[in-house]
C-alpha cells in the first residue's frame, strides 16, 4: 500500500526521497523501447541523456544501462551505450546489463553485479512513475537505491502519456508485490 500512495504523491508533484548524502556513484539507467531499425524512442533518448549529465556532472562514475532484447533488436542497452557515447561518457564508465527483460530483471540482474561494480547503492534514472517501482524492485533485491527521475521524458511532460503510466503503474506495483514480493518487509 506504501508505494501506490507514494506513486498517487509522485502523480500529483510530489518528491520521491532523495539519495544521502554521501555520493551514490552508480546510476542504472533502465530501458524502454528500442524503434524498428534500432533507434531508441523519445522516452529511451531522454533517460540515457539523463543519464550522461549525471555523468558530466560528475555525479556518478559509472553508468550501467539495463535491457535486452525487446520488440526491435539490438538490445535495449546496447542502444542506450550507442546514445551514451555520442554524449560523450567514454566506454570505460558504461557497463552493460542486456539480458534484462523487466523491471525485475533488471533489479536483481544489476544487484547481481553490485560488489563487481562496487556498488553499495544505485541512482535508478526512469521516468518520475515508474522511479517508485523500480526503487521498490532494486530494494528487494538487495540492492539499496534511490529515484533519478527524469521529468524531459515524454511519459511526464504529456498529461495524458502521464495518466496512462499512472494506471499502468498502479496495475505493476500490484502485480509485482503478488510475483516478486516487492514492496514487502521481508527480504528475497
Amino acid at each position: 500500500m506504501g508505494e501506490l500512495l507514494a506513486l498517487l504523491g509522485v502523480y500529483r508533484g510530489g518528491t520521491l526521497p532523495a539519495a544521502p548524502d554521501e555520493q551514490i556513484e552508480v546510476a542504472v539507467v533502465l530501458g524502454t523501447e528500442v524503434l524498428p531499425g534500432g533507434g531508441p524512442s523519445r522516452t529511451l533518448e531522454a533517460r540515457v541523456r539523463h543519464a550522461a549529465r549525471l555523468y558530466a556532472q560528475g555525479r556518478v562514475r559509472l553508468l550501467v544501462p539495463t535491457g535486452g532484447l525487446g520488440k526491435h533488436p539490438p538490445p535495449e542497452a546496447e542502444v542506450m551505450a550507442r546514445v551514451l557515447r555520442k554524449e560523450g561518457v567514454p566506454e570505460v564508465a558504461v557497463v552493460l546489463e542486456d539480458r534484462a527483460l523487466n523491471t525485475w530483471d533488471s533489479a536483481r540482474l544489476v544487484a547481481g553485479m553490485a560488489e563487481k561494480l562496487g556498488a553499495t547503492g544505485v541512482l535508478v534514472v526512469t521516468d518520475p512513475l515508474h522511479c517508485v517501482r523500480t526503487v521498490a524492485a532494486f530494494e528487494r533485491a538487495g540492492l539499496p537505491a534511490w529515484a533519478e527521475p527524469v521529468y524531459g521524458s515524454p511519459m511526464w511532460r504529456r498529461g495524458w502519456l502521464r495518466r496512462g503510466q499512472l494506471v499502468r503503474e498502479m496495475g505493476a506495483l500490484v502485480w509485482y508485490r503478488i510475483r516478486y514480493g516487492v514492496g514487502s518487509r521481508s527480504r528475497p
